[in-house]
């Protein structure tokens, strides 16, 4: 499902100088169930299906074998009961619930509730439908390169009865206009994208001045045997890092990085863009 306000600011190529146009299909309250939507600048139109909008079409959008995992028949479905739920525990070998997990997220993004904030890598949605839950007149857009994840996303967010809205889309070339946003929110994908140091250049142009961006992510392991598993995970594309490089590559993508926290190896990064 996709707000049907939100197509203005979709900018399937960085060349468009307008947004998607609604060509029909079924609406409810403002939000497409499904449908299509038209670029005026090169007449290409995409579908909203399955309760996303898709900008990929026929590419996968992948950068490594990681990525490629979020494809397979029923990894939505199981995301978040078999992994998502357990795994700050199991990494910072200590009790910590998605609710303390989003409690952080929202300290750091800072969310105003009239605000438009974006998910990258929004996987089953986990902190799209949470922001969209704390709004009021925002909007909170998710987006992530697999469609086992936005199925599963848009199931959970209407089991809540929460309208955020999910596209289909490269967080390397997001589908947006300059200052789109007020914030963002990245929960553990900066460690799977192949280009982390682009995505982040791009939020920064996406996010309006003074925007915020909450990152948790994982760092590089201290001990023997969590550098063993790392170097074994980093064969299948996910790299980790020392709080000194993701600060570094939130300076150079021009945002200001706040003092980080650290949990173990869970770090929770914030950020504000400069102007």
């Amino acid at each position: 499902m996709i707000s049907k306000d939100l197509l203005s600011i979709v900018r399937p190529r960085p060349s468009d100088t307008g947004g998607l146009v609604y060509v029909g299909g079924v609406e409810r309250d403002g939000m497409i169930l499904g449908g299509k939507a038209r670029s005026p600048a090169t007449g290409e139109t995409y579908e909203i299906k399955n309760g996303y909008l898709d900008l990929l079409k026929a590419s996968t959008g992948a950068d490594n074998v990681v990525n490629l995992t979020n494809f397979l028949p029923g990894a939505g479905r199981g995301y978040e009961p078999l992994w998502r739920v357990h795994s700050l525990r199991l990494l910072t070998g200590e009790p910590f619930p998605n609710e303390r997990e989003l409690e952080i997220i929202k300290r750091l993004v800072r969310p105003a509730r009239s605000g438009r904030y974006l998910d990258l890598g929004c996987s089953a949605g986990l902190y799209t439908r949470n922001l969209s839950s704390i709004l009021d007149s925002g909007v909170a857009v998710g987006i992530d390169i697999s469609p086992s994840m936005l199925r599963e996303a848009t199931r959970r967010a209407r089991a809540i009865r929460v309208n955020p809205s999910f596209i289909r889309a490269n967080a390397k070339h997001l589908p947006f206009f300059d200052t789109s946003f007020t914030g963002a929110v990245c929960g553990g994908t900066l460690n799977e994208f192949g280009d982390p140091a682009r995505v982040l250049r791009e939020t920064h142009r996406v996010l309006e001045p003074g925007g915020r961006l909450a990152i948790m992510g994982v760092l590089r392991a201290g001990t023997p045997r969590g550098r063993r598993l790392q170097r074994l995970l980093s064969r299948g594309g996910i790299r980790f890092f020392d709080p000194d490089e993701l600060r570094s590559l939130l300076d150079h993508a021009g945002l200001e990085p706040d003092p980080p926290q650290t949990y173990g190896p869970v770090i929770f990064a914030g950020a504000t863009r400069r102007d």
